[in-house]
């Protein structure tokens, strides 16, 4: 006969069984889990090195050489005067405004990292790479340490049998360093600056319109006003021009029939901010953009870019008038469109001339072009003037959002180096010749000459940090 006692002893070991047998299956499947995740985190490791050793990698940008497209270890500015904000190379204590040319103490502000990119170490396997790539490559030049007295060689070529020049140690340790420029000569080519612009073959090299919005730098902004004028802005003739909050206001009579003209007052050099370096030669690859609202007349307005007593100008008449929006070359008309301005009508103006291309927008929309013969032997040619100059004939006109630009200037004043400078250079098969952005400031192939092929990294594509400077690199 089972009592009570003995049928609760029963369960209680039933009981005891199903738990031990669930412990032991929860315990199999907390291993399995556990395993799987190291797995898994095996695995992820192996993709992630993988891909940064073949496929993309991420740089950080430690100096300004490629300032302003690429940015170093840096300072942000915001100018007292005017409030124009830029980058400055955290060494410097001063700053000069590209806006207003105000100076500034900096010495307060804080330093910011460089920016972080990233680089296609594939790209160049399906094909070379192409002029004007931002490209990541091993430096030619080596840092060498001496293993047996801790003696430091800077900037060395590294060849077999090389000796410590403190101890003649062979006992040597060598350090490569990754570069970032941009590449403006290829393989097989004839390569010369002049004048600030890549000649290849004898003819300047144009640059690909997204990479030309890159290269832009800007001199000056009618949104931000100074609050004290260091520098006139504009020369104007007060008969016809009033200067009100940034904006010029052009009044002409039709029963006058002439024209007026009101004319950036200050010279256009290859200033960078970014090191505050006042440059020593004159640009004259410019870009102007602005908006124009023609309130009434029966004429038409005028832009114009001067260089070294060449006048370029595009004149878009007003609807009604009977005229053809022109590109003229010190008179001689280059070409001509049916474009015009409405009266009332808010309309965007861009005029720009870089590497002997002229081109006129109107409300964003290319109207003109022209390619000048920029390989005639006059080009290239060291300039003493360039300018601006906004105007109309026989109309009432509110000018506001002036920006003027110039283009981006290779310099050949570098002390360190010339190569290319002074005559032409031929590039061997399997060397390229490769420049920095920030030009007055850039160690590049003016000094240490080619980058040869097997020393290429990769193609930076990508700005990826901070997250404010996110942008795809052209």
């Amino acid at each position: 006969m089972t009592t009570n006692k003995d049928k609760t002893s029963v369960m209680t070991k039933a009981l005891d069984w199903f738990r031990a047998a669930d412990g032991e299956q929860s315990e199999k499947s907390r291993f399995h889990l556990i395993r799987e995740n190291i797995q898994w985190i095996i695995i992820s490791i192996i993709i992630a090195l993988g891909i940064r050793y073949f496929i993309v990698e991420a740089f950080k940008i430690p100096t300004g050489s490629m300032a302003p497209t690429l940015v170093g270890v840096h300072k942000h500015v915001v100018c007292p005067n005017c409030g124009w904000g830029f980058t400055r190379d955290y060494h410097g204590s001063g700053a000069t405004c590209p806006n207003c040319l105000f100076q500034m103490d900096t010495y307060k502000n804080k330093s910011h990292g460089g920016n972080r990119i990233f680089v296609n170490k594939f790209i160049y396997g399906f094909g070379g790479p192409d002029r004007w790539d931002v490209m990541v490559f091993k430096y030619p030049f080596v840092d060498i340490r001496c293993k047996d007295c801790d003696y430091v060689m800077i900037d060395r070529r590294w060849v077999e049998g090389i000796k410590c020049e403190r101890c003649g140690s062979t006992r040597l340790k060598h350090k490569r360093k990754n570069y970032i420029k941009r590449l403006v000569g290829l393989s097989g080519e004839e390569l010369q600056i002049k004048n600030g612009d890549i000649f290849i073959n004898g003819k300047v090299a144009k640059k690909p319109q997204k990479t030309q919005e890159e290269l832009w730098v800007p001199v000056y902004n009618s949104a931000y006003i100074a609050s004290k004028e260091v520098v006139p802005s504009w020369n104007v003739d007060t008969k016809y021009w009033q200067k009100n909050e940034g904006n010029l206001l052009l009044e002409i009579s039709q029963a006058e029939g002439r024209t007026s003209f009101a004319t950036f007052a200050r010279r256009i050099f290859d200033n960078y901010a970014y090191n505050d370096m006042t440059g020593a030669n004159v640009v004259g690859d410019l870009r102007l953009k602005l908006s124009a609202v023609v309130q009434r007349g029966s004429g038409g307005v005028s832009v114009v870019i001067e260089r070294d007593g060449e006048i370029f100008d595009a004149y878009i008449p007003v609807q009604g008038s009977g005229e053809k929006c022109g590109l003229r070359r010190s008179g001689k008309v280059l070409a001509e469109a049916d474009a015009h301005l409405t009266l009332g009508h808010e309309h965007k103006v861009e005029f720009c001339y870089a590497d002997g291309v002229l081109r006129l927008l109107l409300d964003e929309k290319q109207v003109l072009f022209y390619d000048s013969d920029a390989g005639s032997p006059d080009y290239g040619g060291k300039i003493s003037g360039s300018g601006i100059r906004i105007g109309g004939r026989d109309i009432t006109c509110r000018f506001g959002d002036i920006e003027i630009f110039r283009d981006i200037y290779y310099s050949s004043d570098l002390t360190s180096g010339s190569w290319g400078v002074s005559g032409p250079i031929k590039i061997s098969n399997g060397e390229y010749f490769v420049l920095g952005d920030n030009s007055i400031n850039s160690k590049d192939s003016r000094v240490w000459k080619f980058v040869v092929e097997e020393d290429i990294v990769g193609k930076a594509f990508l700005v990826f940090w901070p997250l404010s400077w996110i942008k795809v690199i052209r």
